[in-house]
């Protein structure tokens, strides 16, 4: 039986092809820029067909990339490898179990976050970390490869894979495999990942898709609370250099209730207001009234069970803003420039991501740069990004490409995000030096210290360009990657496994 036919065979006529504009589709990311064709899709329906699909994979010798909603920044989801086989997850998009008494919700992997978030929301629950920056379409399997985050609730959530405490994985050799508190036959409802001894599931969050496909995951949710604050402040000098004071000063007051706090450099705020996204959102023609220079600004989101509470969080936190010079509030509504309550509650969080598509014209697209760093580290890193602007101008004009930082959040602890990277055109006489850019840039980030957390095959390989790794951790990962994958199937190509 050839493979089609195996294929076929083990999840339905309707659900394989090799049509030529379905190859093509799945040889793209969300860049746009994509130069391999798989040779299959399959669109399986459980972890069963998955298993199988995996192990006819490995007689063959076959590459297999998984694919969730495609949505990832750094093209995780492009095959490296002309051939092979895109296994497309978003058959698997049902909420299996969501259990009050443990406050989890177990899933299909395959669930987008914007299904996931509608049915916890309407039960007044949420996850925590909304899902990643790149919109509601992304699904919970990747967000899971790619320590997700960005989407909302991060300097209170932290990452996705903060919350995962059960999954459900299908290993390369296609062994099935129950990680968590479910690992034990004995607990029916998962509800924590330490204990059992070794944190295994660990392996596989963040793994960029290497270790194993996802297939069920169980998250913890929280009771969503019912009052919340916003404001929006003006920085009028020494933004980069007042962030990091601000955040650190914010997090020695300890638990201010705070959801999220976001940097806008003044160079985004002048593409907000519409110089080069959009000239139609209230909220930026507002500022551009008020504070028509484009200044810098910075703005939180707080949540509290109680009005006495939010009140009282919300006075520390805007003493600390106001007692800097030169920053100075917007009003309260999205009419008086509030960034920060059309940011939540018009959805205005992916809107500000996905404007960079077409944002210096037709066939512009984003090569994101995004990462973490501790956030006092933040000044020094804008003038190495400002020396390799210089050093790289020629190959930038010459494809008339453009490089910044857009927003920086608050993460964990004293983490922030840093939300750079290029614009570029997507032209094909230009892919070349773009390529070529995108590797130096992602490669001085690496050097310069930045942690990339959604590594997809751009940083996973940058990391391994310069030497960031020792030897002796670049062979232990070598060592689990073959021992879960010894005919290396699975995500070829990131790291350099081959």
């Amino acid at each position: 039986m050839n493979l089609y036919a195996q294929l076929e065979d083990i999840v339905g006529p309707d659900y394989v092809s090799n049509e030529d504009f379905v190859l093509e589709s799945y040889a793209h990311g969300i860049t746009g820029v994509g130069t391999k064709r798989p040779a299959i899709v399959v669109i399986p329906e459980s972890a069963q067909e998955i298993s199988e699909i995996l192990k006819v994979a490995n007689k063959k010798k076959m590459n297999v990339i998984p694919r969730g909603g495609g949505a990832g920044l750094l093209e995780g989801v492009l095959p490296l490898v002309s051939g092979g086989i895109v296994i497309d997850m978003t058959r698997m998009n049902n909420v299996i179990d969501f259990n009050e008494n443990t406050m989890t919700v177990t899933v299909e992997c395959g669930i987008t976050w914007g299904k996931l978030n509608s049915f916890l929301m309407e039960r007044g629950y949420y996850t925590g970390t909304l899902g990643p920056g790149s919109g509601m379409s992304a699904v919970v399997g990747g967000g899971l490869s790619h320590n997700t985050v960005g989407g909302g609730g991060a300097a209170k959530y932290g990452a996705v894979t903060r919350h995962c405490v059960g999954l459900e994985v299908v290993l390369p050799n296609g062994q099935i495999l129950t990680l968590g508190s479910s690992a034990s036959k004995y607990i029916k409802e998962p509800f924590s990942k330490w204990g059992l001894g070794p944190d295994y599931l660990g392996l596989f969050l963040g793994d960029q898709g290497i270790h194993g496909v996802k297939t069920k995951a169980t998250l913890l949710v929280y009771p969503r609370p019912k009052y919340r604050a916003y404001k929006t402040f003006s920085i009028r000098r020494r933004g980069d250099k007042l962030w990091p004071e601000i955040i650190l000063e914010l997090r020695k007051k300890g638990d201010l209730g705070l959801y999220d706090v976001f940097y806008f450099p003044e160079l985004i705020m002048q593409a907000l207001q519409g110089l080069l996204i959009v000239k139609d959102i209230v909220v930026f023609k507002s500022i551009k009234e008020r504070d028509p220079k484009g200044r810098a600004v910075m703005f939180y989101t707080m949540e509290a069970e109680t009005q006495e509470a939010l009140e009282a969080n919300q006075k520390i936190v805007d003493e600390i803003f106001l007692n800097k010079k030169g920053i100075t509030a917007f009003g309260p509504e999205i009419e008086d420039g509030n960034i920060a309550k059309w940011h939540y509650e018009m959805n205005g969080h992916w809107q500000v991501y996905h404007g960079f598509w077409g944002v210096m014209g037709e066939k512009s697209v984003p090569q994101t740069g995004e990462h973490h760093i501790p956030v006092h580290q933040y000044p020094d890193l804008m003038k190495k990004f400002e020396k390799w602007e210089s050093e790289n101008s020629e190959l930038l004009n010459k494809v008339r490409a453009m490089s910044g930082v857009g927003s920086s959040l608050l993460c964990d602890h004293t983490t922030v995000e840093v939300d750079s990277g290029l614009t570029i055109y997507n032209i094909p006489e230009y892919h070349e030096i773009n390529d070529k850019l995108w590797r130096s840039y992602l490669n001085m980030i690496v050097e310069s210290g930045g942690m990339p957390y959604m590594a997809g095959m751009r940083f996973s390989r940058a990391l391994i360009d310069v030497s960031a790794f020792s030897d002796e951790f670049y062979s232990f990962m070598k060592t689990i990657k073959d021992t879960l994958d010894p005919n290396h199937i699975l995500s070829k190509g990131k790291y350099y496994f081959e």
